[in-house]
């Protein structure tokens, strides 16, 4: 296939509103639509913004109508595969720009954001008591007019202030290491674990580009524990996870927190900060935390041939890469992009707990 096809097979659909926009889709130079685990996804897109809007009219900056385009309109992104279409960003459009260069025709600069930016506008200060994790993050999504669907339990808590704190933040703080998407109008707060969607097969002769890969101690600690008091039974908490929290969803390779326990005698992560209330509160704390640095010892990032089923929380079954490397990464940022030079691409990070034996 030539590069001029290649480009042509990979132009992505336009919907604002719900509508085709034809005229964006040719008018198209270049999209970026990112997203991650930490954040929210945010789309930038550049448009040639100069010509005649209908056959017969003058030339003009064909897109600046606010009829067709504004401030809070929704915007779909897609991708067709083997006939069937891939939606990689659904948003909100929250900034309009133009780029004026020189020797080539005025532009047309969009950004968007997806919908959960609505949590993030709204500022709270909430006292939550004897409530769980999943019932605090229901009653912020349920204030927000969102659908939730929350799978994580977490600790419970007789007294939990939220503090002139956005209603993101404060869902993040309750979903632990689980992860937030945002589906059809349902946010799901759902394990890593959880997720049921086959994984996607990539190796270096099939879609993979490119991959870059490490496996690192720095940020590994073999035990993780969390200290508290109990007022009502006037004694202290003490609790601890190790690398049996991380087991359950690892493969058969070395663990982060084992082998960083090998090297350095002692590697422990203790928190006095967190103030749980209870034993149970402290354990959750404790298994979450070590949840999430042991997922980090290895990871990677790479590009594929353009891939867009691929999002945050996806599963990849990575092949051709050795012992060490081979295997299932959760993917915790992808970055859908498309120009006119290289057509469309994905590009990704990834990580796993564990590193393939060579035995």
């Amino acid at each position: 296939m030539s590069e001029a096809e290649r480009v042509t097979a990979g132009r992505p659909w336009i919907r604002i509103d719900g509508e085709r926009a034809e005229r964006l889709e040719t008018d198209l130079i270049r999209l970026e639509a990112r997203a991650d685990a930490s954040g929210l996804a945010r789309l930038e897109a550049v448009f040639v913004n100069w010509g005649s809007r209908n056959a017969g009219e003058p030339v003009d900056y064909v897109h600046f109508v606010r009829s067709a385009l504004d401030f809070g309109a929704g915007i779909e992104i897609a991708f067709t595969v083997n006939g069937v279409e891939q939606r990689v960003f659904d948003g909100l459009v929250t900034g309009l720009g133009a780029a004026y260069p020189e020797l080539r025709p005025p532009e047309l600069v969009l950004l968007a954001e997806e919908r959960l930016l609505a949590l993030q506008m709204r500022q709270r200060t909430r006292l939550s008591e004897a409530q769980s994790d999943a019932a605090i993050a229901e009653a912020i999504l349920a204030e927000a007019d969102l659908q939730p669907s929350v799978g994580r339990p977490g600790a419970h808590h007789r007294e939990l202030f939220q503090v002139n704190e956005d209603e993101l933040s404060a869902l993040r703080a309750r979903a632990g290491d689980a992860l937030i998407r945002l589906a059809d109008g349902q946010v799901r707060v759902t394990p890593a674990v959880a997720e049921t969607e086959a994984p996607i097969r990539l190796s270096r002769e099939s879609g993979l580009i490119r991959f870059n890969v490490l496996a690192d101690l720095l940020h590994q600690r073999g035990e993780v524990r969390v200290h508290g008091w109990d007022v009502a039974a006037k004694e202290a908490i003490h609790e601890s996870a190790d690398a049996a929290a991380i087991r359950p969803e690892a493969g058969p390779g070395r663990l982060g927190p084992e082998v960083v326990a090998e090297v350095f005698n002692g590697a422990a992560l203790d928190l006095h900060l967190e103030a749980p209330a209870s034993v149970e509160e402290a354990k959750v704390i404790a298994e979450s935390q070590m949840r999430r640095r042991a997922r980090r010892f290895v990871r990677g990032s790479g590009t594929t041939s353009g891939t867009p089923q691929l999002r945050v929380g996806s599963r990849l079954e990575l092949v051709d890469l050795g012992p060490w490397f081979g295997g299932l990464y959760l993917v915790t940022a992808v970055t859908h992009r498309f120009d006119q030079a290289d057509g469309y691409r994905t590009e990704f990070e990834a990580q796993r707990p564990d590193l393939g034996d060579d035995s």
